[in-house]
């Protein structure tokens, strides 16, 4: 597939001033030569995200979102690349073909097939269940409306079904000229031993999921059955499509591209288990509410809604395995910087039974009444446990403990260890005592070694931060760093992927726009804008080099050093031969760097 030719590309950033374009969507205000505004694409108070003028790009110190102009349209307006190039053209007059850049990314026209092979299936389940000439659907349709899914649910959720047949879809998608090898890879049909190829959904209603920008990623699909018992069976009652390039479990929240907005408004997230809980509630009002589709809550969800809200109430089902994944989602939301509430249901109830008996205004109040995450696992822990028993009472403090320790918050740490000694009536100083004992780090020889090789990294990467920044303002000391410096001797993984990158294309000036074209990578995108809009303040600069160049080679040897320590360490015999040669090493490294720590003395 040809790609959009790069003097397309070139008259297209030339003509776009990215202020001008940023500040379409937001206002933004002048801080020197840059401009400053609150991030767009996360919740903030304090604003982080800046925009240069100069080097046209923008970069956001709290999310880490950075890149050029068409980096920030594809981000506001949710659009792959040729979309955004497209958009752009439009609004300063340059004409654009249907082509793909493949110089950003050669898995893009891969993914947008995905998506189009989950619109088109989509649309035949839609078909399938709208189908008047059918019985089966007119027995599906019934059957949605007594689970409480009037016509309105069933089209705002574009609900479908899957017919019984062994190759509906498949035939469906081959006649819309798909291959049958994006079809498997779809994930919407299977090959078994005998290598033939068969629908994985049959006899199901069926749910598309969509990830946050509204594309089709995905389904699941339910099993039915009409008054008579026709179409129920063994099979599990929810099968979901299995993970693909563009539907990852753990990175998607069901209804989440409808419930967005809503969510930012009530400035609160619902977070519940499955489809119906969401659509139920949804249509009677309540449209800040997602599901986890029965998959155990990851940080990847947590940090999604971080970008809307740090307000979370979570309703599961009441059952004991809605309440152990309640459990075992605290802790990981609290250490996500979420405040987390958790609001209870009467036993045998779950969100969609409860509205579909009670009706939204009930949900709402319990939502409402929702408890603290404190009172949630101390309730939990002490019908498990009896706080009269000491060992009993020892094991419900360790196990709040926990959960208390990963509170950031000093303030409601305190308070949470207040209320858990007036609960389990323990000194709070004994409480404290305890919650102490929980380090971030244990305390053996091996962990001080790695907190120690942590350091020398940290202090590493400040010195590579400032040789990228000198290579960004002058293209000549990328030559000299190259007959210095291999790229393998950077401790961070970015940087040494853009050093690598320099020295295999021998540049000689690190253009920025011109290296998110050739990398193709948001994490480097990120880095370098960062790196640029950041001041690091260094005014003599052949010194700055040789000192950081310096830096990184005496913190190599160090490490190496560290290394050579514990072996030594290990070996009993003194006599060794092994031993003799590690101490050899050792010395000849110990010389090659004090002749570093000479040089530096010398120069200051």
């Amino acid at each position: 597939m040809s790609k959009i030719s790069d003097s397309i590309l070139e008259e297209i950033q030339n003509r776009c001033d990215i202020t001008e374009i940023v500040s379409g969507y937001i206002p933004l205000k002048k801080a020197g030569r840059n401009f400053k505004a609150n991030c767009p694409f996360h919740h903030e108070k304090t604003a982080s995200f800046v925009v240069s003028p100069d080097k046209q790009i923008f970069h956001c110190f709290g999310c880490g979102e950075g890149g050029d102009v068409f980096s920030f349209i594809m981000k506001q307006e949710r659009m792959d690349f040729p979309e955004a190039v497209r958009f752009l053209g439009d609004k300063v007059g340059v004409e654009v073909k249907n082509e793909v850049n493949p110089s950003y990314s050669q898995a893009g026209s891969f993914t947008s097939s995905l998506y189009v092979v989950n619109e088109l299936a989509e649309k035949y389940f839609k078909q399938n269940l709208l189908n008047q000439d059918d019985r089966q659907a007119d027995l599906a349709i019934n059957y949605l409306q007594k689970r409480g899914l009037n016509k309105s649910a069933i089209e705002n959720f574009n609900l479908g079904l899957a017919v019984d047949k062994w190759d509906g879809l498949l035939n469906f998608l081959r006649k819309n000229a798909i291959s049958q090898d994006l079809i498997l890879k779809s994930g919407l049909v299977v090959k078994n031993s005998n290598g033939k190829v068969f629908d994985c959904f049959r006899n199901r209603i069926m749910f598309p999921i969509c990830n946050s920008q509204g594309k089709k990623i995905g389904f699941g699909g339910r099993i039915w059955s009409d008054e008579s018992g026709a179409n129920s069976s063994n099979q599990p009652k929810y099968i979901n499509s299995p993970e693909t390039e563009v539907y990852k479990k753990s990175k998607n929240l069901y209804g989440f591209n409808q419930s967005k907005k809503f969510i930012v408004d009530k400035d609160y997230c619902i977070v519940v288990e499955g489809y119906l809980d969401v659509i139920i509630p949804f249509e009677a009002g309540i449209k800040n509410i997602v599901a986890s589709c029965g998959t155990a809550f990851t940080s990847e969800h947590a940090r999604l809604l971080k970008r809307y809200t740090h307000n979370l109430v979570i309703v599961f089902d009441s059952d004991t395995a809605g309440q152990e994944a309640t459990l075992r989602s605290l802790d990981l939301l609290i250490e996500e910087g979420l405040n987390v509430k958790i609001a209870r249901l009467e036993a045998g109830f779950d969100p969609d039974s409860y509205v579909r008996k009670y009706g939204g205004v009930e949900f709402q109040n319990l939502v409402d009444n929702a408890n603290s995450l404190f009172d949630y696992k101390m309730n939990l822990l002490c019908l498990k446990l009896n706080k009269s028993v000491p060992e009993e009472k020892a094991k419900i403090a360790a196990s709040m403990l926990e959960t208390i320790n990963k509170i950031k918050d000093a303030i409601l740490r305190s308070t949470y260890i207040k209320k858990l000694s007036e609960s389990l009536m323990v000194k709070e100083e004994l409480l404290f005592s305890e919650l102490k004992k929980i380090k971030s780090f244990p305390t053996g020889g091996n962990d001080i070694s790695k907190v120690n090789t942590q350091k020398i990294y940290k202090m590493s990467k400040i010195a590579e931060k400032m040789l990228m920044s000198l290579m960004f303002e002058d293209g000549g000391f990328i030559k000299d760093l190259k007959q210095i410096v291999d790229y393998d001797e950077f401790s961070d993984p970015i940087a040494k992927k853009i050093v690598k990158h320099l020295y295999e294309q021998d540049l000689a000036v690190c253009n920025p726009i011109e290296l998110f074209k050739q990398i193709g990578d948001n994490q480097i995108n990120s880095f370098i804008c960062n790196l640029l809009v950041s001041d690091m303040g260094i005014d003599n600069k052949k010194k700055s080099f040789e000192d950081c160049v310096r830096k990184i080679k005496k913190d190599k040897i160090q490490l190496q050093l560290d290394a050579l320590h514990q072996q030594i360490n290990k070996i009993k015999q003194s006599e060794s031969q092994e031993l003799m040669g590690l101490l050899k090493q050792y010395n000849e490294l110990k010389k090659e760097q004090n002749a570093y720590e000479t040089v530096s003395k010398k120069e200051n």
